[in-house]
C-alpha cells in the first residue's frame, strides 16, 4: 500500500502499562484522537490518518494489549481499564479541543469519556457502534476471536482471515493490516499482536446513561451492510442525542472507515467543517 506519510512511534506509560501511538505531525492544528476497536491496531488508520494529518494533528493509539502497546499481566481488559488508559493518555499529553474518533469497541469508549469529560472533546465520531449491553453480531464475532487460533501459516493466511470479516476492504488495506496485526515466527509464520487474555474478560455493558449525557456535536457514522449497528439503533442514537447527526455508507460494513474511504472522510470533513 502506498504510503501518503510517516508517522512517528512514541510511547506513554499509564497506570504501569507502556502504550504505543503514532504521531503524524502538524503539532499546530487542532488535535485528532483516533482509536480502533477490538483485536484491531492503531495501523488500521493509517489511510485516513495520512490525509486527515494535512489539516490537523493526528494521533492514533494502540489500546492497551493490542498493537504495539504493553499487555497486561493481570488481564485488566475491562470498559473502565481501557477508559483510564484514554483519561490518561490525554491528561499526560495535555491535549484539549479534541476531534475524537472512535470505531467499534474504541467508540463505545469514547461514549464514556467524552460524557465523563466534555471539557476536553471538541467534537465526537462514533463509527459503526452501539450504545446496546448486548449485540448478538459482536458476541458473535467475539466468539470466532476465542475459537480461531492465534498463529497463522503466512501473511496471506491472516489476509483472507481479515478478509472474511472485513470482505469491502481494498486487498492492499486488508495486507497492511495483516502485516501490523500480527509479527513475524520462524518459518515465516505469523501470530496476532493482540493479548488472547483480552477476549474471556471483554465486556458490553449498557452504555445509554453515558450516551445521552455527550455535550458535544456527535457525528454517528455507519456502514450500510454492518451488522452490528443496525439501522434502527443509528436512528435510535440520532433520536436521544440532541444534534447527533448520521451518516450511511453504501458500500460498506463494519471496517465502513475503511471500506469506503472517500465517503468517510468526506462525510468527516463536511461535519468538522472543513
Amino acid at each position: 500500500m502506498e504510503e501518503k506519510g510517516k508517522p512517528q512511534d512514541k510511547y506513554v506509560t499509564i497506570k504501569g502499562l507502556r502504550l504505543h501511538y503514532l504521531d503524524w505531525g502538524n503539532e499546530t492544528r487542532q488535535t485528532m484522537l483516533l482509536v480502533h476497536g477490538l483485536q484491531d491496531c492503531t495501523h488500521n488508520w493509517d489511510v485516513f490518518a495520512a490525509s486527515m494529518a494535512k489539516d490537523y494533528h493526528v494521533l492514533a493509539l494502540d489500546h492497551r494489549g493490542h498493537g504495539d502497546s504493553q499487555w497486561s499481566s493481570e488481564a485488566a481488559y475491562k470498559l473502565k481499564d481501557y477508559v483510564d488508559d484514554i483519561i490518561g493518555f490525554i491528561d499526560e499529553l495535555n491535549l484539549r479541543n479534541i476531534v475524537y474518533v472512535g470505531h467499534s469497541a474504541g467508540g463505545r469508549n469514547a461514549m464514556v469519556y467524552t460524557a465523563s469529560h466534555p471539557d476536553k472533546i471538541k467534537r465526537l465520531v462514533i463509527v459503526d457502534i452501539d450504545p446496546l449491553g448486548f449485540n448478538p453480531e459482536s458476541a458473535r464475532s467475539v466468539g470466532s476471536y476465542q475459537s480461531e487460533p492465534d498463529e497463522w501459516d503466512s501473511v496471506e493466511a491472516v489476509v483472507e482471515r481479515l478478509r472474511q470479516r472485513a470482505p469491502q476492504t481494498p486487498a492492499e488495506i486488508l495486507r497492511h493490516h495483516a502485516l501490523h496485526m500480527t509479527r513475524d515466527l520462524p518459518g515465516g509464520r505469523r501470530i496476532w499482536k493482540r493479548d488472547r487474555a483480552m477476549l474471556p474478560v471483554y465486556e458490553r455493558p449498557e452504555l445509554w446513561s453515558y450516551y445521552q449525557k455527550i455535550k458535544c456535536p456527535t457525528l454517528i457514522v455507519r456502514g450500510e451492510d454492518s451488522a452490528i449497528l443496525t439501522s434502527e439503533v443509528a436512528q435510535e442514537m440520532v433520536r436521544v442525542l440532541p444534534g447527533a447527526k448520521l451518516v450511511e455508507l453504501k458500500g460498506a460494513g463494519h471496517w465502513c472507515y475503511n471500506d469506503n474511504l472517500t465517503d468517510f472522510e468526506a462525510a468527516v470533513r463536511e461535519f468538522l467543517g472543513k
